[in-house]
C-alpha cells in the first residue's frame, strides 16, 4: 500500500467519523440541543456548540478529503478528538457530581470506557497520519517490512 493510499484511508475514516456524528447530530437537532443543555455549560453556550460542533465537523470531513488541506485537517482533527477525550475522562473522575453528556448514534450505547477507548483509537489515527505524513516515521518501515535488506 502506498503512502498516500494509507493517508487517504486514515483521513477517510476520520472523515467517516466526523460525518456521521455530525449528521446524527443534525438530524435530531432537538435530541442535540436538549444533551448538550444537560451538560456542564451555561445554556447560551449550550446553544452555540449545539451549532458550531458539528459544523466544525462537517467543515474538517471536507478538508481531511482534499490532499491540499488534509494536513492541517489533521491537526484539527486529533485537537478535537483530544478535546472531546479529555471532556470524557473528566466526567469519568465524576468531579461535575453527575454525568452531564449522553451521546448519540452508535456511541450512545457504549459506556464512557469504551467511549474513551473509541477516541483514543481515532486519536492514533491522525497521529500516525500526521506521522506519516510529515515524514517523522519511516512509512517504509511500518509498511514494507518484507522489503527491507536488513531484517535477514
Amino acid at each position: 500500500m502506498k503512502k498516500e493510499n494509507v493517508l487517504q484511508l486514515i483521513s477517510g475514516l476520520i472523515a467517516a467519523l466526523f460525518f456521521y456524528a455530525a449528521m446524527s447530530k443534525l438530524i435530531d437537532y432537538d435530541k442535540s440541543i436538549g444533551e448538550m443543555r444537560n451538560q456542564i455549560f451555561p445554556v447560551a453556550i449550550a446553544k452555540v456548540l449545539t451549532w458550531m460542533i458539528p459544523s466544525i465537523e462537517i467543515t474538517l470531513v471536507f478538508l481531511l478529503l482534499f490532499r491540499n488541506t488534509r494536513k492541517k485537517a489533521l491537526w484539527a482533527s486529533l485537537f478535537l478528538l483530544t478535546a472531546f477525550t479529555l471532556y470524557i475522562a473528566i466526567v469519568m473522575t465524576g468531579v461535575f457530581g453527575r454525568i452531564p453528556c449522553s451521546c448519540g448514534g452508535i456511541l450512545k450505547n457504549m459506556s464512557y470506557g469504551t467511549h474513551l477507548i473509541f477516541n483514543l483509537f481515532f486519536i492514533t489515527l491522525a497521529s500516525l497520519g500526521l506521522a506519516v505524513d510529515n515524514g517523522w516515521i519511516s512509512y517504509n518501515r511500518f509498511v514494507n517490512l518484507k522489503n527491507r535488506k536488513d531484517l535477514a
